[in-house]
């Protein structure tokens, strides 16, 4: 049971989702569960193993939802199992260690500047997820969650994704305002688009004309990346990654040198 609540929570965490791995570290008088006992809960409540089940199962799976959402790190929690309406009169105390709780950055497009910026990314500490349709791109990306998809608005083969920015420049026009209105139907803390500014402000005037919240087209970073007027894949990675590093870290736009 512990290997298979190991290996669903490490899967989970490969995939970029955030999961709660919660253990039982003591008990007192009669309880439904062990000492060592695991359960791991995903942040929509899904979970692998047990501790114990119940109210008092129930009440940790909730912590640990919690726990998720509110980017915790640890958690501690006691268990008094009388007060759940369980009639074992006993107790238990559980720790939650969230992993994968990295920061999430999805890539929808596995060109040549995905793969530079999921490279990047990577090594920037993010778990990266890669959106694409062409299966053949899939070895660029050994580091990355690859998605088979098309990133369509209404696309339903793209699970949950833990991540927190979003970058779209998938291989067309098309394909970017697809993957575009996908995004802003989610919780992203920033969308980027690349593209040219003549594309940009018509994909603009398109999603205005579809009724798009204008606040919400305000709040997409397009064209995509800070200017450092470079023009290769991996100068263009480079300030994309910027521009969000800027952005999570709430950074400034200075030189930090002393002269």
């Amino acid at each position: 049971m512990t290997k298979d609540v190991l290996k669903f929570a490490t899967q989970c965490a490969d995939e970029g989702q955030k999961v709660a791995l919660i253990t039982v570290t003591a008990i007192t008088g009669s309880s439904p569960a062990t000492p060592g006992q695991m359960i791991a809960v995903l942040a929509d409540g899904s979970i692998s193993g047990t501790v114990g089940g119940g109210a008092s199962e129930h009440k940790i799976i909730t912590r640990a939802v919690e726990a998720i959402r509110s980017n915790e790190d640890v958690f501690k929690l006691f268990i008094d199992h009388a007060e759940t309406g369980m009639t074992c009169g006993g107790s238990m105390e559980v720790v939650g260690n969230i992993i994968g709780n990295q920061p999430g950055i999805c890539i929808f497009g596995g060109g040549h500047i995905s793969q530079s910026l999921a490279a990047i990314a990577h090594h920037a500490g993010f778990a990266v997820s890669i959106v694409e349709d062409r299966v053949e791109l899939n070895h660029h990306f050994e580091f990355a969650n690859f998605i088979l998809s098309k990133a369509g608005e209404h696309d339903t083969h793209i699970p949950p994704l833990q991540a927190d920015y979003a970058v779209i420049c998938t291989r067309g026009h098309s394909t970017d305002i697809d993957a575009l209105r996908y995004c802003l139907k989610n919780d992203f803390k920033y969308i980027g688009m690349i593209g040219s500014k003549k594309k940009v402000s018509e994909v603009y005037t398109t999603l205005i004309n579809e009724g798009v919240d204008k606040t919400k087209i305000d709040s997409i970073y397009a064209p995509i990346g800070l200017d450092i007027a470079g023009t290769s894949p991996g100068e263009i990675a480079v300030a994309i990654i910027a521009e969000i590093l800027l952005i999570k870290n709430n950074g400034k736009l200075t030189h930090k040198r002393l002269l």
